[in-house]
């Protein structure tokens, strides 16, 4: 009869722990699985003038510990680099940051490696060239809608956004 609150209190942890896990799965599963499509539209000064509820939401895992601004301008024009904001809020949350973008084909590409692990607390900003959203370099891959994945160096996903190429 002893054991029984503690049996209560660790049965509440493991269903607790589960349902965070499914949280984060079906994060990953939105991310990985749905089609990009409509983008978080923003000023070239970083404005936004209309949202898609779809993008640069932070995953289950990340709650409290970061937050992205949408990327501006957003869509983007060719030549016009597009400027990214990340705000690290927690105190060694975020083991690095490694910024892909996932081709139709479903190939991957580097945009942006942090090299600091953790991520230090505050602003880290950086910008992309539009064109490294083609797969081959050329405009004309480029245009268009394109899914952009934010994951720490464990992989883990902690948000992804749509971002078009004018």
């Amino acid at each position: 009869m002893k054991f029984f609150p503690v049996l209560l209190i660790s049965l509440s942890f493991i269903i607790i722990s589960c349902s965070g896990n499914d949280a984060q799965r079906d994060f990953e599963s939105d991310a990985y699985n749905s089609t990009p499509s409509g983008i978080t539209r923003t000023s070239s000064q970083g404005e936004v003038i209309s949202v898609d509820p779809d993008d640069w939401r932070i995953s289950p895992f990340f709650q409290g510990l970061v937050e992205i601004t949408p990327p501006f301008a957003n869509p983007a024009q060719l030549g016009t680099p597009i400027n990214f904001e990340v705000q690290v809020t927690g105190v060694q949350g975020v083991s690095g940051l490694d910024v892909q973008v996932r081709y139709s084909n479903g190939d991957w590409n580097n945009l942006y490696l942090s090299n600091d692990n953790p991520l230090q607390p505050g602003l880290t900003t950086f910008q992309i060239n539009p064109i490294a959203l083609s797969r081959d370099g050329s405009d004309n891959l480029a245009r268009g809608i394109h899914r952009i994945f934010f994951f720490d160096f464990n992989q883990r996903l902690i948000s992804y956004g749509d971002i078009e190429v004018e």
